[in-house]
């Protein structure tokens, strides 16, 4: 539903668009009533009489014949009544055939489905995860109410509806978009914004006006965790510690590397991540230094997926005991400024 288009606006650009000629059909209409009492002497209920079938073209004929000046009269009323009808006429044409009257009746049904609403989903972010959650949720009969700013989003979205998904146009971090999808009666928000700030602050808006809602949350940076825990968000999913389960998982239990590597790349929510392999150098202050002292992960926000030796194959799931020795070569996995930072901190 686009907030921009709720019905009260759709009712005052028509109100604009026709308030106009209606004004100068009145006034037409009382300058003919007027004028054939002055012009003609007609009583009132004869000129009402003579606008009626002069507008009603029924041609019943005139009550009396008219002056050379009342013809000419009825002539100018005749061409100036019709003109204006008609673009009234159009005008209103216009807004049915261009689908403001659709839009309205879709956004009426909309908000009493709305109103109607209660335990339901509040979807923020329309990307590649917010629709697949979106779909999923369908999928399993639930109703959902989607929350998109993106504005080449909801032109696709602006089609998309049926009776368990309503689509709202607006910044899911504004309170008023929030109590518009019923943020009071829903069971679950799913934050799925574009930045971790965003997402920090719907679960902050979301547990402030409903403390029983389950808020979950995607985080990008794994040193966010702490923050949103304050907020009060009930299940926190990060992408790269998802792909770090996953990898001990596969190679723990002697699974191909490449397959995981293949599971990656079918991934969306995972292209932007990449495996690197980062040797150790003899300035570098992890030398020496225990996987736990190094503190990898909170430094860097990489996955140590294993390392390679310069005498051992590739060795997994380095313990936090292991010490990190020169010319170790470390197996990681994030995103690429991460990587490259683990890098420097490698190099000096």
């Amino acid at each position: 539903m686009d907030r921009k288009l709720s019905p009260n606006k759709i009712k005052t650009s028509l109100y604009k668009k026709l308030i106009l000629p209606l004004i100068i059909l009145l006034a037409i209409l009382t300058i003919g009533f007027f004028g054939y009492i002055y012009l003609e002497g007609f009583t009132p209920v004869e000129s009402i009489y003579m606008l009626v079938i002069t507008f009603a073209t029924i041609g019943y004929g005139e009550i009396h014949d008219l002056s050379e000046e009342g013809r000419i009269f009825t002539i100018l009323l005749i061409i100036t009544g019709f003109s204006v009808g008609f673009y009234l006429i159009g005008k209103v044409s216009e807004f049915v055939i261009d689908g403001e009257l659709a839009k309205l009746i879709k956004i009426r049904k909309m908000n009493k489905s709305l109103k109607e609403m209660h335990n339901h989903y509040i979807v923020c972010g329309y990307g590649k995860t917010g629709r697949k959650v979106v779909e999923d949720l369908l999928t399993k009969n639930k109703k959902v109410v989607l929350i998109e700013g993106n504005a080449e989003r909801n032109e696709k979205l602006k089609d998309l509806y049926n009776e368990n998904l309503i689509h709202i146009v607006g910044d899911a971090t504004h309170d008023d978009v929030l109590l518009h999808a019923g943020i009071e009666k829903a069971k679950y928000l799913i934050a799925v914004l574009t930045t971790d700030a965003e997402n920090l602050f719907v679960t902050l808006s979301a547990k402030d006006f409903n403390k029983n809602i389950k808020v979950i949350t995607r985080i990008e940076e794994t040193n966010s965790t702490g923050k949103f825990k304050k907020a009060g968000a009930d299940y926190i999913i990060s992408p790269i510690e998802i792909a770090s389960e996953r990898i001990v998982s596969i190679a723990t239990s002697g699974t191909d590397f490449f397959s995981f590597m293949e599971f990656a790349e079918s991934k969306e929510e995972l292209h932007e991540y990449k495996f690197g392999l980062v040797q150790i150098g003899e300035s570098s202050d992890l030398v020496g230094k225990t996987y736990r002292e190094a503190n990898i992960p909170q430094r860097t926000q990489l996955v140590v997926i294993g390392y390679y030796s310069l005498l051992d194959e590739l060795q997994v799931n380095p313990k936090a005991d292991n010490k990190i020795e020169l010319g170790d070569k470390l197996l990681v996995f994030g995103l690429e400024h991460q990587i490259n930072e683990l890098k420097m901190i490698a190099k000096s």
